[in-house]
């Protein structure tokens, strides 16, 4: 009787089962991955406007928030106004403690009290808003007017300047600087910085916006000592 090849005992996986085996190993190498990068992403920690400088206190942690100040002031018609007058509430709602707010001092002190002030969230048009005024890429509404109209407090591109002032019958258009550098979009929608020199101007168009006057004096004392804004590259006129 002939006998046939001997039982296979082992070795070597037949070529079928090898094209079998690959598929596997390559959907859970691709499964391992794709689960790595979700995880990369929803773990990381978080990025949001309110803990970015200008950072509010942390209550977990008790660690103190920034303490910020900027530069502020505005010329209307070729006149620079006053300072902006003292507010550390809202305007319209005294119970309500802000922490971007001037102290009659030509300053943005700039502190936030919670995340909805810090980060990218304390602009200019916060300030404004906070202190009753408005601002937008084409008009200002101030907290008065030029010594020749101190009743009109809102201006608008296009407008001409009043009788009186420097800029007289001139045609006006909103402009602002950062640290005497001419700079272009909203200006309400700029996140303010520590010792910076912000200026707005309404009047006719002409060379950068230069420091407004209260940069060469140092803010006022509110529990932190502060330095003037103004640089040597960066001073107000006629200093």
């Amino acid at each position: 009787m002939a006998t046939g090849d001997p039982p296979d005992s082992g070795g070597e996986p037949d070529a079928p089962s090898q094209r079998r085996a690959w598929p596997w190993f390559y959907g859970t190498l691709v499964l391992v991955i794709v689960l790595a990068v979700l995880g990369a992403i929803f773990l990381r920690p978080s990025s949001s406007p309110g803990q970015k400088p200008p950072r509010a206190p942390d209550p977990k942690t008790g660690e103190p928030g920034d303490h910020w100040y900027t530069a502020f002031g505005v010329s209307i018609c070729g006149e620079w106004l006053p300072n902006p007058p003292t507010f550390e509430t809202a305007a319209g709602n005294p119970n309500v403690r802000v922490g971007l707010n001037t102290h009659g001092d030509g300053y943005v002190h700039v502190h936030p009290d919670d995340p909805s002030e810090a980060g990218t969230h304390a602009t200019l048009g916060l300030f404004f808003t906070y202190g009753g005024w408005q601002l937008t890429n084409n008009s200002i509404a101030a907290w008065t007017g030029p010594t020749a109209d101190p009743t009109k407090r809102s201006w608008h591109n296009g407008e001409a300047c009043p009788t009186g002032t420097p800029d007289a019958l001139e045609v006006g258009t909103l402009r602002w600087s950062v640290d005497c550098k001419a700079m272009r979009g909203n200006p309400a929608d700029y996140k303010l910085g520590d010792h910076q020199v912000v200026s707005l101007a309404f009047g006719p168009a002409g060379p950068p916006v230069p420091a407004a006057p209260s940069s060469a004096s140092p803010p006022a004392y509110d529990g932190f000592a502060s330095p003037a804004a103004a640089t040597s590259a960066c001073q107000p006129a006629g200093s």
